[in-house]
């Protein structure tokens, strides 16, 4: 059996200096540190978490919370926190809530109790959700994607109001002046982010707000519910040229039942979606949508969750990754004085 001892010669430094490296405590300097690891890695150094975790009182546990694993963007969420999680020998729990409302605080405090939880990364929290708060300081937590608006709790996401603002903006300035919105009621703070950065386009275009142009998909975003808000939003008397909607799944179930009222995307009906799942480029026309950075957000979520477990003074609380928009088959210019299908972009 490989001992620790072995990996420190092996490295030429101290028994302590391998220690602080494993357990991610301490000042290492980064050669030091990449040696360390290399050293145990080639050797395959397995360090006793059964005495460890007993001597730090820690259950070297993570807790995820997630509500749909068959949706592809918590699943590329949940292999950055996994991927992460396993490199700094943390275990994973995720625990399926099914929706943001099963996530309460009963649940939350007997989930940490049950398990001796290090830490706990939410995927899906209400933006009133605040009595988070009262447990901030008590318990490692990190919100990813959705988070307690207004809340000092930590969490990382995109900037969904600028994101939705970019994919209106350009929907405008392909000259779309009867631009759509399929969105849901539930209580995510992205949703209503996702809304207000419409809204924020929308004015910032001088266009006029319609209501007629506003349509309400299912709170988990189903592609049947975003069929049904297709058909309400293109059955109006003067229907949208455009639509954006607030995921990839809700702009799918669009073109799905644009395609059934005889209309062609993006000839006759622009569409944009949001999040960039790997169904938008499965079948043509492929969807133009905001790539949101699935993997990462989970990479940098259990990263940040770490840095607060170890208590690290230059833990961040606020962490916004970048979003891009990706122009594809489902946008086209608008072109009101001519017959001919407009130029696809």
């Amino acid at each position: 059996m490989v001992r620790i001892e072995d990996v420190a010669r092996a490295a030429g430094v101290s028994v302590a200096t391998v220690s602080r490296v494993l357990n991610g405590c301490g000042n290492v300097l980064p050669e030091t540190e990449a040696r360390v690891r290399a050293a145990a890695q080639q050797m395959g150094y397995e360090p006793n978490l059964s005495a460890r975790n007993l001597r730090k009182n820690e259950s070297r546990i993570i807790l995820i919370l997630a509500p749909n694993f068959s949706n592809p963007y918590y699943s590329n969420v949940l292999s950055g926190i996994c991927d992460v999680s396993r490199n700094l020998g943390y275990s994973t729990l995720i625990y399926n809530t099914y929706d943001s409302n099963a996530l309460d605080e009963s649940l939350m405090v007997s989930l940490f109790q049950k398990n001796r939880a290090d830490g706990m990364i939410t995927l899906a929290c209400n933006r009133d959700d605040r009595w988070l708060e009262k447990y901030a300081g008590t318990y490692p937590l990190v919100q990813c994607s959705e988070y307690v608006e207004d809340a000092n709790l930590p969490h990382i996401s995109v900037d969904n109001r600028a994101a939705a603002r970019d994919s209106v903006a350009h929907l405008a300035e392909l000259g779309h002046k009867r631009i759509g919105i399929v969105t849901s009621e539930n209580r995510y703070l992205s949703t209503a982010n996702r809304f207000r950065g419409y809204q924020d386009a929308i004015a910032e275009a001088g266009l006029e707000p319609d209501e007629t142009l506003v349509a309400y998909a299912s709170a988990d975003y189903s592609f049947a519910s975003g069929k049904q808000a297709a058909r309400a939003l293109l059955g109006v008397e003067n229907p949208p040229t455009a639509i954006f909607c607030v995921s990839d799944i809700l702009a799918l179930g669009v073109i799905a039942a644009a395609g059934k009222m005889g209309l062609q995307v993006p000839w006759d009906l622009s569409v944009v979606g949001f999040d960039d799942v790997d169904y938008t480029t499965m079948f043509h026309p492929y969807l133009t949508t905001i790539s949101v950075p699935c993997y990462e957000l989970g990479r940098r979520s259990m990263q940040l969750l770490y840095d607060h477990i170890q208590q690290k003074q230059e833990a961040e609380t606020a962490v916004y990754l970048p979003h891009q928009l990706v122009l594809r088959e489902t946008t086209a210019k608008y072109a009101i004085q001519n017959p001919d299908r407009s130029e696809q972009i």
